[in-house]
């Protein structure tokens, strides 16, 4: 932008050298008070903080909102991002000067830049994301332990915060315009929240087991105006649906057997990762497999759904193999008595 500028008053200062030697006074004090316009500009220009270390780039927000984001290149060659809601004129001063639009809408604009005003800042009513989950994950963090214990007592003495995620689960269900990580994190979240309300609606107890004979078949999730049960979202909706083992690993049965219940919601951005780590953690608790030379005694979850780890022809060992790196062979599978003792 300076260098456009001082080109520009170079040119206005000869435009006044010519008025002056023709004699056109009128002539020559308009182009005076340009040149004199411009110089006041061009030393505002010269003596600002502009740093040549420091890029400065367009951006546009998935709202639409325009921002600025300055990359200062420090002298240990590391760089610092600051990033700031743009204003018009920030944005007008940054296309006259050149620089690299990262929004392909903002750059190389033919004819004059036409800017518009950058959107006020939204609250956050506006900025809600059902999908980040963070109700649950405020719950879990509070409620549930590293090592997956889950404090029952205190979820119920505060149950109002419970049914409000209860609410939230209820007012939003996977449509047609949901990614396929979305469906399948919502359902997974699901289990592990409504096994919880199961829990607490008949808490005190010491296993999901004394609830009724069959826990997993209760009917008693509304959503979408369809009643599910446990049972239904596990083997109806998720195995179903998703060619993916790991998720057994995720799902949390209340019970100090089951994998451990993760003490943050799983988003999205995050599940399949999150899945992994669990199936790892899963794999590594001598209190659930233990693995010998000649003999391997592994969780009942490999009896119990083998179908879902040996598709393609492939056995228990080789999907255990993925995720450790003593690698078994030829060991006898033996299976552990399965504990369903609350996880609390």
């Amino acid at each position: 932008m300076t260098m456009n500028k001082l080109y520009l008053f170079s040119i206005l200062l000869f435009a006044a050298l010519v008025a002056t030697s023709c004699g056109d006074s009128s002539a020559e004090n308009e182009v005076k008070n340009q040149a004199d316009k411009l110089s006041k500009e061009l030393e505002k220009a010269t003596n600002s903080d502009d740093d040549p270390n420091v890029e400065t780039v367009i951006t546009t927000d998935e709202d639409g909102n325009q921002l600025v984001t300055k990359i200062e290149t420090k002298e240990d060659g590391t760089q610092v991002k600051t990033t700031t809601a743009a204003t018009a004129e920030e944005i007008r001063e940054i296309v006259e000067s050149g620089v690299l639009l990262d929004d392909p809408k903002l750059s190389d604009p033919p004819g004059p830049t036409e800017v518009t005003t950058p959107i006020s800042p939204i609250n956050e009513e506006d900025s809600y994301n059902f999908h980040e989950y963070k109700k649950l994950n405020s719950l879990l963090s509070t409620y549930v332990s590293y090592a997956g214990n889950v404090n029952y007592s205190g979820i119920k003495s505060n149950k109002s915060q419970l049914e409000d995620i209860i609410k939230e689960f209820e007012s939003n269900f996977p449509g047609s315009d949901w990614s396929s990580a979305q469906k399948l994190t919502f359902w997974i979240n699901a289990y592990n929240l409504y096994t919880i309300k199961l829990i607490v609606d008949n808490y005190p107890t010491t296993s999901i087991t004394n609830i009724t004979a069959k826990p997993w078949h209760k009917k008693f999730i509304k959503l979408n105006g369809t009643t599910y049960s446990l049972n239904q979202i596990e083997n109806d909706i998720i195995r179903k649906q998703y060619n993916e083992p790991r998720i057994h690993f995720a799902l949390n049965c209340a019970s100090k057997s089951c994998p451990v219940l993760l003490n943050k919601a799983y988003t999205p951005g995050t599940v399949y990762g999150k899945m992994t780590a669990q199936t790892k953690r899963f794999l590594s608790d001598a209190s659930k497999n233990t693995y010998g030379k000649k003999e391997v005694q592994i969780s009942q979850i490999f009896e119990w759904y083998k179908e879902d780890f040996t598709k393609g022809g492939k056995t228990v060992f080789d999907f255990i193999n993925k995720y450790r790196t003593e690698q078994l062979d030829k060991q006898k599978i033996t299976y552990q008595e399965y504990s369903w003792d609350l996880n609390k």
